[in-house]
């Protein structure tokens, strides 16, 4: 039987404001987690992150939270436990309409080591 892993997985969602605003921040959390091996790991990061994408009003404007990336997936061995932590908001430094499409999926994580 193969030995599961575990990894550390940073994601980042942009919460996205309808009209002219578009981008208004990031939000970033880490998931920790166990897996079989990266792919499957990087497969586990998305799913997590588009489990919390949500969407909802504020007045007449409506307000999307969008997986945007997997920032980073790290395998940390066998001896870890799984949790999360959240790095709470980020500022948008550039603009994106609300219409913009985020692709994760397309873009690999970096490793730390």
């Amino acid at each position: 039987m193969k030995c599961r892993q575990w990894y550390y997985a940073q994601l980042r969602w942009a919460v996205m404001v309808e009209g002219k605003q578009g981008l208004r921040e990031w939000k970033e959390a880490v998931h920790i987690f166990l897996s079989d091996d990266r792919e499957t790991a990087f497969q586990q990061a998305l799913l997590r992150g588009r489990m919390e994408e949500d969407c909802h009003e504020e007045g007449s404007r409506l307000i999307e939270r969008r997986l945007a990336e997997v920032v980073r997936l790290d395998c940390m061995g066998v001896n870890q436990t799984e949790f999360r932590v959240d790095l709470g908001p980020k500022r948008a430094k550039q603009k994106l309409a609300f219409e913009h499409i985020f692709h994760p999926e397309e873009t690999l994580p970096e490793e730390a080591f």
